[in-house]
């Protein structure tokens, strides 16, 4: 049995912006009452989106089991098992704003339709030609070692080759 915590893979700006959220609301709510002065309702804001930013689990496992995967978010353990399980589909993209590439790996299951429709596992920046960086972290690396294992097809075994070898894994099957 295997456990891959992709606690790296995932972007903490996630949380963070649901933060500003919340401590916005607090903010108008605190003004509009009254209840606190500027400096307090300033101090409570910052409270806030630290709490969310460190509180909010940004981070998943997904744990190998004979029965399939286990991904567990939240305290919720989400089964799927081996049979229903197809892959894992990589969608590269690019920012229009700043040009930045980036790449979203989910899991691709046999009872959703479309293509991209299963559980987000990472999002992490690329190269220019949609290639590793160099410097992936090892939770994606495990990653994609335990759906070779399992002889999962991967949209582009040549990325998860490259993320493999830098970390001194096996490669994919052909």
């Amino acid at each position: 049995m295997t456990t891959v915590r992709l606690a790296p893979v995932r972007r903490v700006g996630n949380a963070v912006g649901g933060g500003c959220l919340v401590a916005l609301g607090a903010v108008i709510v605190l003004s509009e009452t009254g209840a606190t002065g500027v400096t307090a309702t300033l101090l409570i804001s910052a409270a806030i989106v630290a709490a969310v930013a460190l509180v909010v689990p940004r981070t998943f496992r997904l744990r190998e089991e004979e029965q399939g995967l286990v991904m567990v978010r939240l305290l919720v353990a989400k089964r799927h098992p081996w049979q229903q399980i197809q892959g894992l589909s990589m969608e590269f993209d690019e920012d229009s704003e700043n040009g930045a590439h980036s790449v979203r790996i989910r899991l691709r299951l046999a009872d959703r339709p479309g293509r991209n429709c299963g559980p987000l596992l990472a999002e992490l920046p690329v190269t220019d030609d949609d290639s590793p960086r160099g410097f992936e972290p090892r939770a994606l690396a495990e990653l994609f070692a335990l759906f070779g294992r399992h002889g999962l097809p991967v949209d582009r075994p040549e990325f998860a080759n490259a993320v493999l070898s830098a970390h001194g894994l096996p490669l994919l099957p052909n």
